[in-house]
């Protein structure tokens, strides 16, 4: 059976539902002031992640349901969700500088190393070498089916540009972040060793010493950066392994992605341009 979306809410309406559902206020911010800010910035941006904060949870941190509905058991005020989602979002721009100031010098190495250690005069050698890549990935990781499943997406959609640019330098100047860590993860060991200590010499080494650390951390900051460049919120993703199944991360996990935007807030040396 097909399953049917929520039918959308006018401001009128998100205003009624948040006083009647969630017990919501607005006192401080009146509802004029609160229509303006859900038009801006969208129901789902500044509800939808916090709720958590609010409503009654159940010893798994899981939100609590009864007769269908979220349990509130004190009135919030609509100020309470702003200033949530105004923190959350005012180190975007400072996360944003440091992602792509991190994606252009490594795909900068990553291409110089790439294109100086193996011979790629031709689309065959090209091909030859995206096939001896996907092989590796597998064999140099304990990567999941689901990764590794994600990660040969990444090489036909490689494959697939391949035609679409004039020579290969260009080629590997547009692959995407994501695609670039897939052809990373499958480099023989010594490759991948040469290019994170070229990272560690310019300081875009995530504070490890070792290459499957470097790996890890590349990882997660490619998940973040998805979510930051498109305006999504860092709360649902810290939250939630799941935001479809509302499936939780556990708290090694969260520690992980709150470290790396923890790190990504602060200003790094290497995106002073000399």
């Amino acid at each position: 059976m097909m399953s049917t979306y929520k039918p959308a809410k006018t401001l009128d309406e998100q205003i009624k539902y948040l006083k009647e559902n969630k017990r919501v206020c607005f006192n401080i911010i009146d509802e004029k002031h609160a229509k303006d800010i859900l038009f801006k910035y969208n129901y789902i941006n500044i509800i939808t992640p916090f709720k958590h904060h609010f409503a009654k949870l159940s010893n798994k941190k899981e939100v609590i349901k009864e007769n269908g509905n979220h349990v509130y058991e004190r009135d919030v005020e609509f100020s309470e969700y702003y200033e949530l989602y105004k923190n959350e979002r005012k180190n975007y721009p400072i996360i944003s500088k440091n992602i792509i100031f991190f994606e252009t010098i490594f795909k900068s190495i990553f291409s110089y190393r790439i294109l100086t250690s193996y011979t790629l005069e031709s689309k065959s050698d090209i091909l030859s070498f995206l096939d001896a890549v996907r092989m590796r990935i597998p064999n140099n990781n304990r990567y999941n089916e689901e990764r590794i499943n994600h990660m040969n997406r990444h090489i036909d959609e490689i494959k697939a540009n391949i035609n679409n640019y004039h020579d290969v330098y260009c080629f590997f100047d547009r692959m995407s972040l994501g695609q670039t860590l897939t052809v990373y993860c499958g480099l023989e060991y010594k490759e991948q060793d040469k290019i994170f200590k070229d990272c560690k010499k310019v300081g875009i080494d995530f504070g490890v010493d070792k290459t499957p650390d470097f790996i890890s951390k590349f990882f997660t900051l490619i998940a973040v950066r998805n979510c930051v460049m498109h305006c999504n919120s860092l709360e649902i993703l810290i939250r939630f392994y799941n935001p479809k199944t509302k499936a939780l991360r556990d708290s090694t996990n969260k520690k992980r992605f709150t470290t790396m935007i923890k790190y990504l807030s602060k200003e790094k040396g290497y995106t002073n341009m000399m």
